[in-house]
């Protein structure tokens, strides 16, 4: 567990600081953050072009930003894991994704995308890394494609957006399960029950930004240290001090990515 400061210290485990829409104001984006005590960044790459852009950015923050490397599901036509397995290699990097599997209409092919999907959580279990996984639309089928690989790699379910008793059947799998500025909104009573449900050693906090809004905030316009409003929101939900869910979150993210072998210095 992370020790008390006087203030909340909190992981992004999953921001998109690689999105050409932070390249100029990054110092401005991570000074808010850190004022706000946000102290680490996971930074997930999701096509060919973002895979050097976040390599850059974790050697030009480094212990701050820490890159994940993998092929997002609208990204999988046409590529291959060859230069992706180069990057996984890199010292900095400290878990696969974003990777998955997305069925809403106008994506790829689900052929193609399970391939691509399998072939990225085999490179996980052979480079011993565990993998942020993106979900929509197919959590039966992500599920029995996760169980094959149970006990064999850290799998995190980025911005969960499964129901409370689907949440439970990842949980069974040994699956973190991370909440995202969704959870905020007023309105999203599924994504509620689903915060009270996750036990506090398997939570995980992000903001996806700049993608996924949250009450206050139109996506475009989240930042990191938004994901103090997510904490705000769990802590209301399971009745906990704000401070004590940053802890845990922290603590959990500082486990399943390693970040303190990483060079995380808390």
């Amino acid at each position: 567990m992370i020790g008390h400061t006087g203030k909340n210290i909190l992981i992004d485990t999953h921001c998109h600081l690689n999105d050409p829409s932070f390249a100029a104001s990054m110092e401005d984006v991570l000074g808010r953050s850190r004022g706000n005590g946000v102290i680490a960044f996971i930074v997930p790459a999701y096509d060919r072009a973002s895979l050097p852009t976040t390599l850059r950015l974790a050697q030009r923050y480094p212990g701050e930003i820490f890159p994940a490397f993998g092929i997002h599901p609208w990204f999988v036509e046409g590529e291959t894991t060859e230069e992706l397995e180069h990057y996984l290699r890199c010292r900095e990097t400290v878990a696969v994704g974003e990777i998955g599997l997305d069925f809403a209409p106008g994506t790829p092919a689900v052929e193609v995308q399970e391939r691509t999907f399998t072939g990225q959580l085999d490179m996980a279990v052979r480079l011993g890394l565990p993998v942020l996984i993106h979900c929509r639309k197919a959590h039966n089928r992500i599920y029995d494609i996760l169980a094959a690989y149970k006990g064999r790699i850290e799998i995190v379910m980025h911005s969960f957006s499964g129901s409370a008793e689907v949440a439970q059947r990842f949980l069974d799998l040994g699956c973190y399960i991370s909440f995202s500025g969704s959870v905020t909104r007023e309105t999203a009573k599924k994504y509620h029950r689903c915060a009270r449900r996750v036990p506090l050693n398997r939570l995980l906090l992000e903001t996806d930004a700049p993608s996924i809004a949250t009450q206050t905030t139109v996506a475009s316009r989240v930042e990191p240290w938004h994901i103090v409003e997510v904490a705000k929101k769990i802590a209301e939900l399971k009745g906990l001090s704000c401070e004590g869910i940053c802890n845990v979150s922290a603590a959990n993210a500082l486990k399943v990515f390693r970040l303190e072998k990483a060079g995380l210095k808390i």
